[in-house]
């Protein structure tokens, strides 16, 4: 009718986040495959991950718009021992003890400290927004629950008093799982993390994706695909595994992408981070431990860190380390300390990382230099979960726990096998593209406003 406005819907968009795609490997992407075809003549943005590069960090400020100042999430790792508040936001359901010391990949989205830009205050959603494989998705695991989207799906191992795992991932609607198990097969867990982490995961989790994108019609759905997460850091971003691993993903995408461009959506493909280069390592706590800063204790387990007499502990976490003291007259101490050519710097967190979870002193490693967890000398001090896949009770990141050492049937303890790590932020080391202009260069708080822009163009 003349003289009424025409109503608009909004867009449908899918958030793709494939860490690690880089721009000197965009060009390994097939040119005949979907991704391809897509990506051709669109302009490629590049992208400066907040600090630190690290997955929670990143997928925390993508979602909410915010710096860690903002949103509390400066690590994969939660140093709860310092907050009897933190401590109460972990999942106790297994390893309680050690998650109430250093405890890193947590799920709860109580740990956020700021609404998802998609949410009001209350938690209730501007869109219908589903979050598949994303970092603190979780509504809780203490009332009250804190939703993180309208559809969650995530890697939950939960395992019996034998050990033995009684379920794979969590979702919510809680039918999601067993009707995308029923489709797909079960959620193959080994091929997420581990020494046999490859394509497996990232098939299934496109795949599951496209099902949810068809099923549930979400407006705004993010997909984290981590395939060159592993072979990158296995092997090094320049190396012929690191490229063959960017074709593989780039099928891996096939059916999601022809679901949401069958179905008229647009998609955002962006990389949290780059992996660089790595080719020595530091072991921070054992440096500590040596100057006698560092207090262990003996136990069933082995050697572990005694956290209540140490004057000085770091929360390693790839090329970051966040040093937590008891006395800020120890800081001279700890500086002398770890004052080595693997770090570049140690200061205090700087404006966009003041948290009270974030260390008093903040480690960046020098290039080529990644920081492992282990504080022991002595391979017979070593805890009995240091050989195994264990990422609850290790207060670092652990990137061995690619490698398996047939010879003692564990986890490799060569921290020189590692030939790719992240971290550190080097100005557009990611890249971001979509179906829309975007900057030329554009940081990862401000992808937020990029996808809004997106969602309420007209249709």
């Amino acid at each position: 009718m003349p003289g009424v406005k025409e109503r608009t819907m909004a867009n449908r968009v899918c958030v793709i986040d494939v860490p690690g795609l880089s721009r000197g490997l965009l060009p390994e992407i097939p040119a005949d495959s979907a991704l391809g075809k897509w990506i051709a003549g669109k302009l490629v943005s590049n992208l400066t991950p907040s600090f630190p590069a690290l997955t929670c960090s990143v997928q925390a400020t993508l979602t909410t718009g915010k710096h860690p100042i903002g949103h509390g999430i400066v690590a994969n790792g939660v140093p709860t021992f310092r907050s009897s508040d933190d401590q109460g936001l972990v999942d106790a359901s297994n390893f309680a003890p050690f998650r109430r010391q250093i405890s890193f990949w947590e799920q709860s989205n109580r740990l956020l400290e700021c609404p998802r830009f998609w949410q009001d205050q209350s938690g209730k959603s501007r869109w219908k927004t589903s979050l598949l494989f994303f970092q603190n998705s979780m509504p809780g695991f203490s009332p009250p629950p804190r939703p993180a989207a309208d559809i969650v799906l995530t890697p939950k191992p939960d395992h019996g008093p034998d050990g033995k795992l009684v379920s794979l991932c969590w979702s919510q609607p809680s039918d999601l799982v067993p009707r995308l198990f029923a489709e797909l097969g079960p959620f193959p867990l080994m091929n997420y993390w581990g020494p046999m982490a490859g394509i497996a995961s990232s098939q299934w989790i496109a795949r599951a994706a496209a099902i949810i994108w068809r099923e549930q019609m979400p407006q705004l759905q993010w997909v984290y695909i981590p395939h060159l997460d592993y072979d990158l850091q296995r092997f090094g971003p320049a190396s012929a595994q690191a490229k063959q691993a960017v074709r593989d993903a780039a099928t891996a995408l096939e059916p999601l992408m022809a679901q949401v461009i069958g179905d008229g959506g647009k998609i955002v493909l962006l990389s949290e981070y780059a992996i660089k280069e790595v080719n020595t390592f530091l072991q921070p706590n054992r440096l500590l431990a040596e100057a006698g800063l560092l207090a262990t204790r003996k136990s069933e387990e082995g050697l572990l860190i005694d956290y209540e007499r140490s004057a000085a502990v770091a929360m390693v976490d790839h090329q970051i380390a966040h040093i937590y003291v008891q006395d800020e007259g120890v800081i001279p101490k700890v500086v002398e300390v770890l004052n080595r050519r693997e770090i570049a710097s140690i200061a205090p967190p700087g404006d966009a990382l003041r948290h009270r979870r974030a260390g008093d002193l903040i480690c960046a490693a020098a290039p080529g230099a990644w920081f492992d967890y282990r504080w022991w000398s002595d391979p017979a001090d070593a805890p009995a979960f240091a050989k195994t896949i264990d990422i609850h009770r290790k207060p670092g990141y652990d990137g061995l726990e690619l490698f398996w050492d047939r010879q003692i049937n564990g986890v490799s303890q060569n921290p020189a096998l590692l030939r790719g790590s992240h971290g550190v932020v080097t100005e557009a080391e990611g890249i971001c593209t979509m179906d829309g202009n975007v900057r030329t260069l554009i940081e990862a708080r401000e992808v937020a406003g990029e996808i809004i822009r997106l969602l309420n163009q007209a249709t």
